[in-house]
C-alpha cells in the first residue's frame, strides 16, 4: 500500500529527532551547569529560583537559552518565508541547515565559552521543533517529553478500551518516540563521562541519517509538503 505521509512524517524521522534531542538536553545539563537547549520550561523555573534567591548572575545564565530558543523562532520563521516562493522543499533544506549548524557548534564548542554552547543548541532545538511536527500524520513533539507522556497515555487507554487498532498504533508511535528519547539521554550521559563537550561529535552520525532519509523520497506520487 503507498504510504500516506511524507518521509519528514516518518517514524524513523521522528526516532532520529527525539534521540538527538534527549542526547542534547542531557548534554547541557550536565555541561552546561543544568541548562537545557529545548526544555524552556526548566530554564524558565531555574531562572525565577535565582531570581527569588537573589543570584542575579545564575538567573541570566538561564535567560541565555530561553533568548537564543526565541531567536531560533524568528530565524525559522524568514527563513521559511524566504524558501517557500524558490520551490524548494522546507524540510530537507531545513535538515542540511541544522546539520551545518549542528556541526558548527560541535568544532567550536570546545574553543569557545560556555554561553556559545548553550546558545547554539537552544538555537538549533528551536528550529528543529518548529520544522517537524508530526509522525506519521499524528502530531507530536521532539523536544519536550510532557505533551507525549499525556497524549501516548490518553491515547493507549482509548485504543485499548474502544478496541481501535489505528489509535493504539498511534499511542505506539509516540510510545516508541519517548523511548528513543530516554535512549538519547542516557548515551549522552555516558558519553559526557569520557569525552565531556565532545561527545557532540557523535550527533553527526544521526543528522547525517536525516538528511539521508530525507534524500531518498521520490518526488512523483508524494503528497504536498506543508
Amino acid at each position: 500500500m503507498a504510504k500516506d505521509y511524507r518521509n519528514f512524517e516518518g517514524l524513523r524521522v521522528a526516532v532520529l529527532l527525539t534521540f538527538i534531542s534527549g542526547f542534547i538536553d542531557a548534554y547541557t545539563f550536565i555541561t552546561q551547569e543544568g541548562r537545557f537547549a529545548s526544555m524552556q520550561t526548566g530554564n524558565l523555573l531555574y531562572m525565577t529560583i535565582n531570581l527569588a534567591e537573589g543570584h542575579l548572575k545564575e538567573a541570566f545564565s538561564f535567560l541565555i537559552p530561553i533568548v537564543f530558543f526565541i531567536l531560533g523562532q524568528f530565524f525559522y520563521y524568514f527563513l521559511r518565508r524566504w524558501v517557500t516562493p524558490k520551490n524548494v522543499r522546507w524540510h530537507k533544506f531545513s535538515t542540511y541547515v541544522l546539520l551545518i549548524l549542528l556541526a558548527v557548534i560541535a568544532v567550536l564548542s570546545p574553543l569557545l565559552p560556555s554561553i556559545f554552547t548553550i546558545a547554539g543548541l537552544a538555537f538549533f532545538a528551536s528550529i528543529q521543533l518548529a520544522t517537524f511536527k508530526r509522525v506519521r500524520g499524528y502530531t507530536y513533539t521532539n523536544t519536550m517529553m510532557t505533551g507525549n507522556i499525556k497524549n501516548a497515555a490518553y491515547l493507549f487507554l482509548k485504543g485499548s478500551v474502544e478496541k481501535n487498532e489505528q489509535i493504539l498504533k498511534q499511542s505506539i508511535y509516540i510510545i516508541t518516540v519517548i523511548v528513543t528519547f530516554m535512549a538519547g539521554v542516557l548515551l549522552s550521559t555516558v558519553m559526557c563521562r569520557y569525552l565531556t563537550e565532545s561527545s557532540l561529535y557523535i550527533l553527526l552520525l544521526p543528522m547525517l541519517a536525516l538528511v539521508y532519509f530525507l534524500n531518498i523520497e521520490r518526488e512523483e506520487g508524494s503528497l504536498k509538503d506543508m
